[in-house]
């Protein structure tokens, strides 16, 4: 009986780690504040959107090789490297001054995302999974319920890291930058004290490459497993493209740019609201419930900030903070379920590559009409994601 008393203490242990770690490096201090950064060295929406492309091929590029390094050699360490990387290239980022600069350092940061891309969720999965048969308790539930605390955890972090970067950002837009470093130094840190005893992934060619296509191949072919990779990468990027016309979106609306990062809090709280439900309802619901929810909540609020924006509409865009909570704590494990222990970190950065896919011409578009107006972002959102997320719920509802 001690003995199990101290290896479940062991297990919380690390799970508060990984929960604390993944927390901690979620937000982003500067995020109000990038656009008017990106504006204020000459680049316009579209180019803000190419920049964005650029750092999306390369996490895409990059994201299945580092997952399969992670899976093979150690979880664990591809987060401290990411998260330190991350954080020193923050550093350099306040310093850039061009868009050649800003693509160099998108590129770089895109690296050190790809190698913790996918790294937290296994691990989470990992240690529920002990946890769950240490306490005779289902694998499914505690992952899905520690999933959906982990983002209110995330968003708690963002919301803090948001509302101290908005007063510093209207003070020095390179200042914010810069010290948007600190969370990530303190992720690095906590990842450092996790004893990761995750299955390793045994390799069965010599040939990595050839590994790496293999689950790759096994996971498009097994038909669940596929829709819910699809249906991860819609429901992500649902709300991912439209952050960088966001802020011009509050200006246009009539929030003062020294207000602005309230507005950005305000979506937080509203993410936390999201993966607070989606703990308490999640689980209850079958898949195709599961990602009805964002496809209406997205919908609302695009169309009716579309139609009149202004200082009452513009509130709307707190459905797409419900929306990210949601998303983010109920359609990874989705994928999880059908995944294999030793896989999850390749399979959830397979599963990222595919939402890169889409965001690359959906950010494009968003900026491209953004520029001729900006409330045909909006509606550009609700055209690339209405109709194939019906067809996904569809698909969903046949599926096992």
């Amino acid at each position: 009986m001690k003995k199990n008393t101290s290896e479940i203490s062991g297990i919380k242990r690390n799970l508060y780690l990984v929960m604390s770690e993944s927390a901690v490096t979620a937000g982003l201090m500067a995020m109000s504040v990038f656009t008017p950064f990106f504006n204020s060295v000459g680049l316009n929406n579209e180019q803000i959107s190419l920049t964005q492309i650029i750092f999306t091929i390369v996490v895409m590029i990059l994201n299945v090789p580092t997952g399969y390094l992670a899976d093979r050699l150690g979880r664990k360490w591809a987060n401290v490297i990411g998260d330190f990387g991350h954080g020193f290239l923050l550093i350099a980022y306040a310093f850039t001054n061009n868009f050649l600069g800003i693509v160099i350092c998108e590129s770089l940061v895109g690296i050190m995302s790809a190698l913790s891309d996918g790294v937290d969720q296994s691990l989470l999965k990992h240690f529920s999974d002990k946890l769950a048969k240490a306490t005779n308790k289902s694998e499914s539930k505690i992952l899905k319920t520690k999933t959906a605390r982990l983002e209110c955890y995330k968003q708690i972090c963002n919301l803090i890291l948001l509302a101290l970067g908005g007063p510093i950002g209207a003070i020095d837009l390179r200042l914010a930058i810069g010290l948007s470093c600190i969370n990530h130094f303190a992720g690095g840190i906590i990842s450092i004290f996790i004893k990761d005893d995750s299955e390793k992934l045994v390799a069965t060619h010599k040939n990595p490459i050839k590994d790496m296509l293999g689950i790759a191949r096994s996971a498009l072919k097994t038909k669940p497993l596929r829709l819910r990779i699809f249906a991860y990468a819609i429901g992500r990027e649902m709300t991912h493209g439209i952050i960088w016309i966001a802020t011009p979106l509050f200006l246009q609306a009539g929030v003062p740019l020294s207000l602005v990062s309230l507005v950005w809090a305000f979506n937080a709280l509203m993410a936390i609201v999201g993966a607070h439900l989606a703990g308490r309802f999640g689980h209850k619901l079958t898949d195709s419930q599961v990602f009805l929810v964002p496809m209406i909540l997205v919908t609302i609020s695009m169309v009716g900030m579309g139609i009149n924006l202004n200082i009452f509409t513009v509130w709307l865009y707190g459905l797409m903070g419900i929306t990210q909570g949601w998303t983010a704590a109920t359609l990874r494990p989705m994928i999880q379920k059908y995944t294999k222990p030793s896989e999850q970190t390749s399979v959830l950065s397979l599963a990222q590559v595919v939402a890169e896919l889409v965001y690359i011409p959906v950010v494009w578009l968003i900026g491209f009409v953004a520029d001729i107006k900006l409330e045909y972002g909006l509606f550009a959102t609700v055209f690339a994601f209405l109709p194939v997320s019906i067809l996904i719920i569809k698909k969903l509802r046949k599926s096992v």
